[in-house]
């Protein structure tokens, strides 16, 4: 199960670090060919690159998706090299919707991409997300995402759509235990340290560091003790002109949050 894949591959790492593959098409650096297999290529060499610091690996389907039936097959491509390594997948989808379409979504992450975990926005209900579940993989429900944006939704109401999504799990974890967890941004640390005493047994897939400017520090300390994550950094190691020795910064980076 993903779970136990993902605490041996941190153990053997020594460290959380989930690195994220979004492949932005007009980021690639130029001795790639924007086509393709220069694609193909540039993300070959980052894994590679990446490995020795990397526990997990969450590849964003839309920059796969957005280069048609070739992404796709990629897509596939890059998971099963990521298994081959002897690393676990959380396929960065956000699906959400209703249980017939849910259960379609299922199969194409899991029986056919063979990701191990998937990101699920879970606002249409436990419908858009049982069936996923079903399947025996894990889940991670957007709590807290990372945009600004974001806070005119999941902050309102009383209490707080993400302290819902935050019940939600912890709900579902009854019934299916072991395959649930949030994700929970790290720019907004005041409302991840109420999830955390929400449900502090739920593991988090943590966004929002690196590019976008949230800081582990203050997250520490505004959680006030240690959580089971997963620190998600993507382009500040991707398209980082050394993305080994950027991959293994911020190992260490997230190293000492995890031991504060």
């Amino acid at each position: 199960m993903f779970l136990e894949c993902a605490r041996a591959s941190c153990q053997h790492v020594g460290g959380s670090l989930c690195v994220g593959l979004d492949p932005h098409p007009d980021r690639l650096p130029a001795r790639f060919d924007p086509a393709i297999g220069g694609l193909r290529r540039f993300l070959d060499e980052t894994i590679k690159k990446t490995l020795p610091s990397a526990s997990l690996y969450k590849p964003n389907a839309a920059f796969f998706e957005e280069r048609g039936p070739e992404g796709i097959s990629l897509l596939k491509e890059i998971i099963d090299r990521v298994h081959e390594v002897g690393r676990p997948v959380i396929l960065d989808a956000k699906r959400g919707d209703i249980a017939s379409t849910a259960h379609a979504y299922a199969r194409a992450a899991f029986d056919v991409l063979d990701a191990d975990a998937i990101t699920i926005v879970p606002y249409m209900g436990e419908d858009a997300v049982v069936p996923f579940l079903d399947r025996g993989r894990f889940v991670f429900l957007l709590a807290l995402p990372s945009n600004p944006s974001a806070a005119a939704v999941v902050e309102h109401g009383s209490p707080p759509l993400y302290e819902r999504i935050g019940r939600m799990g912890l709900e579902l974890e009854v019934r299916y235990p072991g395959q649930v967890g949030l994700v929970a941004g790290a720019t907004r640390p005041a409302q991840a340290a109420s999830l955390h005493r929400l449900a502090p047994s739920l593991p988090w897939l943590v966004p929002g560091v690196g590019s976008q400017g949230g800081s582990l520090a203050e997250l520490s300390e505004a959680i006030g003790g240690r959580h089971e994550a997963w620190v998600n950094v993507s382009r500040a190691i991707l398209f980082d002109p050394e993305p080994a020795a950027a991959a293994e910064m911020w190992k260490r980076e997230i190293g000492v949050w995890r031991n504060a």
